[in-house]
Formats: C-alpha cells, structure tokens, sequence
C-alpha cells in the first residue's frame, strides 16, 4: 500500500528494470539521424523476462559538435522535438554565450531530448515517471551539456470518466500542474 496516495501498488517499485535499445545503419553519421534511445521499464520474472510492462521512455540524444545543423537534425522529429527544436535554437544560440557556458560548466557537446514518458495506468500518479526519467538521463548522461524537455500531458483525448467536465479540461489542468511541480 502507498500511504501517500492511498492504493496499492500493482507490485513491487524496487523490483523495476529498465532496458536500454538504440539502433542505427553502420554508417550513420551525426549528421545522419539524431540518436533515438528507447527505455523499457518492466518488472521481471525469476528467468528474467518482463512480467508486467511498467512504461516506456523515449530519449534523443543530439551532439551539437560534430553536428553541423542540429536543429534541422530534429526536423521531422515528433511534435514534442519540433517545440523542442524550436527552443533548441534559442538554447544553441545561447549556449556559446560565456554566462550560459559559465552556468552549464560545459565539458561535453551532446544534448538530451527527453521525448516522452509513458506509463502504464496503474503506475499513473505516484512520480514514478519522474524518477525512471532520471535514472535514464543519468544513464545516458555521459558527455552530455544539458538535458532538455518540454513538460506536457500526453493524453491527446483523457478520460471524461476520469474528471468531471465532458472535455477532460479539468484532469489535463492537473495533469500540467503536477509536471510544472516536477
């Protein structure tokens, strides 16, 4: 039982593993693609296959040295990259300011997108999320001069069950708030 929230876990949080995949051609380059990172969380069976799906997390991860145009790099990239290109330039263009430089204590020249995080339900509303997130940036944080993300619900249509206006306004307002305390 989560005391916090008042419900019961559908298992136990400790026993989460996350599964890194990346793919590409042998012979992309960085001007290629961006490097698209998916996260697997599941819980495991004794054998250790996924028992039970807990969500996903998707990461892009771009290197802003050896690109020669990362935001068109991101051109094409799903609706959450497209904002996130969109500030990547005003965050590329800042970037090489002193002040910024002196702030993100540069060393490295890649830039991690977090894409999305996705839960499964029954996982939902206990921060969860935020901590695999974490974990993942860390993970995959190595060379890297700034993480970035644009925090948003991803529920294009909540459940009207789930809140008590028949558009879902209601939920999609709290679902922001929690992500703005994030």
């Amino acid at each position: 039982m989560d005391s916090k929230h008042g419900r019961t876990l559908p298992a136990d949080p400790w026993s989460i593993s996350l599964t890194y995949h990346h793919e590409h051609l042998w012979w992309y380059g960085p001007d290629d693609a961006p490097e698209r990172w998916h996260i697997s969380a599941d819980i495991l069976d004794d054998s250790g296959h996924p028992e039970s799906h807990v969500g996903d997390i998707q990461i892009v991860i771009v290197d802003i040295d050896e690109t020669g145009d990362p935001s068109d790099l991101l051109d094409g990239e799903s609706g959450i990259l497209v904002t996130s290109r969109e500030s990547y330039s005003g965050l590329a263009a800042a970037s090489w300011t002193p002040d910024l430089d002196d702030q993100l204590e540069v060393f490295g020249g890649r830039v991690l997108i977090l894409d999305t995080v996705r839960l499964a339900r029954e996982w939902r509303g206990l921060g969860l999320g935020v901590l695999l997130a974490g974990t993942a940036i860390k993970k995959l944080s190595a060379d890297a001069r700034f993480a970035a993300c644009y925090p948003a619900p991803l529920d294009d249509n909540p459940d009207p069950a789930q809140d008590e206006t028949q558009d879902g306004s209601a939920a999609r307002r709290k679902a922001i708030a929690a992500l703005g305390r994030t």
